[in-house]
């Protein structure tokens, strides 16, 4: 087990000594609001979610509905983010350094026209702005400590057209990582990172931002991801969809607990996620 996922296991450990458990899964909470914040979804979210392409709310014969897991990133990001959907939301903007307003938002975000069939990645969150932009964003909690052994590759059907998807899409650079992609990536999931780029540079909505908010240990193997992620942002930085990143405790600590969205967040999200003596 890597060191961040030692020290994100046992801190979700600490936070949940009291809760019920599932019988056969003792890493899931027994109700799916035992994870949550507000110990359920909003109606809009539970929509999106429902409209989604995983198995996050559906319990199934070999696991728990995933968002029942302590570690469980979706949680993390519902929690961060839905008490946010029907308050002001100015205090998020700044924290995530947008320029203009947040109009809202939709989890399990699905772009359309993408090229490759039959399904389209769903990106975590999609944040719509009040003038007409919009920022995809990617959670990562577990995701990148879960190997050692590097993320997945792309399918040949992405390079079944000799010109390359991501060039058509205007995206050469993203091209050019994905064509002369290696075992170099050892946390960071650049396969599915190529392929956010190719659905925003599709999708007529043009999101013209992806959004990587990730969450920090400060072990090693976060330093190693962290590299990962400045290279692989060096790399794109020129393309017509920008991408940007952020860790989940540098957007937490720019929120004030003034600029809480509803009682008692930020003492939830502190204790439960960011308490500097978990670990």
């Amino acid at each position: 087990m890597s060191e961040s996922l030692r020290v994100i296991g046992n801190s979700q450990e600490q936070w949940a000594r009291a809760l019920g458990r599932d019988k056969r899964w003792t890493a899931y909470v027994a109700e799916l609001g035992d994870n949550l914040f507000r110990k359920g979804l909003s109606s809009e979210t539970q929509a999106d979610f429902a409209d989604g392409d995983g198995s996050e709310l559906r319990n199934s014969p070999r696991r728990p509905a995933k968002m029942r897991a302590l570690v469980s990133s979706s949680a993390l990001a519902v929690n961060f983010f839905d008490a946010w959907r029907v308050v002001d939301k100015t205090a998020l903007q700044r924290a995530l350094d947008l320029q203009t307003g947040i109009a809202g938002f939709q989890f399990e975000f699905k772009t359309r026209d993408y090229p490759v069939r039959p399904y389209s990645p769903n990106l975590d969150i999609l944040v719509r702005l009040l003038d007409g932009r919009a920022v995809g964003i990617e959670s990562k909690f577990t995701e990148p400590y879960s190997s050692d052994d590097g993320h997945g590759v792309i399918s040949a059907k992405y390079f079944a057209e000799a010109t390359g998807l991501w060039r058509t899409a205007r995206l050469p650079a993203a091209q050019q990582l994905a064509d002369r992609l290696e075992p170099e990536w050892i946390h960071l999931d650049v396969p599915q990172l190529l392929k956010h780029l190719l659905g925003l540079a599709c999708d007529p909505e043009r999101p013209g931002t992806l959004l990587y908010v990730w969450y920090d240990t400060g072990r090693a193997d976060a330093s190693v991801h962290r590299q990962e992620i400045e290279r692989f942002a060096a790399a794109v930085a020129n393309e017509p969809v920008a991408f940007r990143h952020i860790t989940y405790q540098s957007l937490f600590a720019a929120l004030a607990a003034r600029d809480e969205p509803l009682s008692g967040w930020h003492e939830y999200m502190c204790t439960r996620y960011f308490n500097p003596r978990a670990g």
